[in-house]
């Protein structure tokens, strides 16, 4: 296979970071240094190394989560008490694909598959995000066409929030609900979104991401994403 492949399936890199660490001289094949990113490696006989460790193609777990309210994504805060990266087993040892911040919940991906999770994450794949969203008006006049706003796209600090797509809106008894598909993944970014149109968010959960869906997995609780999934 391809060393920037072989390295993709050995480490968290993507195969374009990858190619970066070959042409920084990072990377080594049986002793030698590689620099020539169209060299191929063959598993179990070429002994390849990146910064001087020995590195081998692993065995990838992709896991979808319900994350709880309170569970934090970080796995670097080491006051944070519940971190998502709990929630799942410790070996072999994940990232988590794509943030969800302390308030929030729903679908989160974990997996050891650097490669996937650039394919996931990387705008310029576009991957799609749905969102259920809940909340309370702060301003006596609201009425839902606001929510046109949210779908038109907005500016936050000085970055121009691409247009999304809100629909299944409803508005009953001051509370307004609805969901939102996104293509990008700004911090905060639906709840700000939200404050700019005076709408205080008191539930926001992911339901979707690409084509995975969050469905009826329990709150808490995790399970293997299906090879057929991943692909």
């Amino acid at each position: 296979m391809r060393l920037n492949r072989y390295i993709a399936l050995s480490t968290k890199y993507s195969r374009r970071a990858a190619d970066e660490l070959i042409r920084a001289g990072y990377v080594r094949i049986n002793g030698r240094t590689i620099f020539d990113l169209g060299v191929k490696v063959t598993s179990g006989l070429d002994a390849v190394t990146l910064h001087g460790r020995a590195i081998a193609p692993r065995t990838h777990v992709y896991y979808a989560l319900n994350k709880p309210v309170g569970y934090t994504s970080t796995t670097l805060d080491p006051f944070a008490r519940q971190k998502v990266i709990d929630l799942v087993p410790r070996h072999p040892k994940v990232h988590i694909v794509g943030r969800l911040d302390k308030n929030s919940q729903g679908l989160m991906i974990l997996t050891n598959d650097g490669e996937f999770t650039n394919l996931l994450t990387h705008p310029r794949y576009h991957v799609e995000k749905e969102y259920y969203v809940e909340g309370y008006p702060t301003d006596d006049e609201w009425d839902a066409s606001r929510l046109r706003e949210m779908a038109q796209g907005m500016s936050i600090d000085d970055y121009d929030i691409k247009p999304a797509q809100v629909h299944s809106w409803r508005f009953l008894k001051g509370k307004v609900s609805f969901y939102i598909i996104l293509k990008e993944g700004r911090k905060r970014q639906i709840r700000r979104m939200a404050e700019n149109i005076d709408l205080r968010v008191t539930k926001l959960q992911r339901v979707r991401m690409g084509n995975l869906k969050l469905s009826n997995l329990p709150i808490g609780k995790y399970r293997k994403i299906t090879p057929d999934e991943v692909m």
